[in-house]
């Protein structure tokens, strides 16, 4: 078990959370961008945080990342930057999500390039 994948997928279950515990579900492109994010976080980081075999796949990292990149968009593209808690609950959560899945994917070995016939 890699702890960035452990964190990464407790990340995901807050971004599901957080639409109810902080209220704005009434703003329904904020929670369900919050939800959906937060469901693919949950499952992607934490089956690689299980499995082993998922924790080799480079394509998990990413996916990940780029979750991590809108939500760090979010903010901009849904115009919610005015509501503090909301911004700063996709911001601050999206950065540490991007820098994980990029650590993560500095810790994958790197593989040889494979011989071309002649």
């Amino acid at each position: 078990m890699i702890w960035q994948n452990v964190v990464n997928a407790l990340l995901g279950i807050w971004f599901i959370v957080a639409p109810f515990s902080l209220s704005f579900t009434g703003n329904t492109g904020e929670t369900w961008a919050s939800v959906i994010g937060g469901v693919i976080l949950l499952l992607l980081a934490g089956t690689a945080a299980l499995r082993t075999g998922a924790r080799r796949q480079v394509w998990i990292q990413y996916v990940d990342g780029l979750v991590g990149i809108w939500f760090i968009i979010a903010p901009w593209a849904l115009s919610f930057t005015g509501e503090p808690r909301v911004f700063l609950t996709s911001l601050i959560p999206g950065i540490v999500v991007l820098l994980l899945s990029a650590w993560l994917l500095g810790l994958m070995p790197k593989t040889a390039p494979t011989e071309q016939p002649r």
